[in-house]
């Protein structure tokens, strides 16, 4: 009648931890647990891949900094995010997150091998 599943972590460090949710067959959800005052992302993608074109979130819970930076006209800022907001990072915009609380966050159409593929650390165009 009531199908129960227990979510396993994918990624735990002092910032926070990752979830993923297979919804078996329909897109991945990354759940995004962060601790006040960390810091994540430093990396843009470059965009060949459906999942990460463009990166999409919403922020639950919490409030956190983002800076962003156009890698191809250079054009920089930084934003202030609140809970139940959604959020998409297009394709060459390097991204930093800065925990202002502790948030909770969701990514959709998570795919880990599109990830690797896609994502690129640092700021250097490739």
């Amino acid at each position: 009648m009531i199908k129960i599943e227990k979510i396993k972590s994918y990624h735990q460090s002092e910032e926070g931890e990752s979830f993923t949710v297979n919804n078996e067959g329909r897109p991945t959800i990354s759940i995004l647990k962060r601790n006040k005052g960390s810091i994540s992302g430093e990396h843009y993608h470059i965009g060949k891949t459906k999942s990460k074109n463009p990166e999409v979130f919403v922020l639950l819970s919490g409030k956190i900094e983002v800076y962003v930076e156009d890698l191809k006209t250079k054009e920089s800022k930084t934003v202030i995010i609140e809970e139940n907001t959604r959020f998409e990072i297009p394709p060459y915009v390097y991204h930093v997150v800065k925990a202002l609380t502790d948030f909770i966050a969701l990514e959709f159409n998570v795919n880990e091998e599109d990830n690797k593929a896609d994502l690129v650390k640092g700021k250097e165009i490739q």
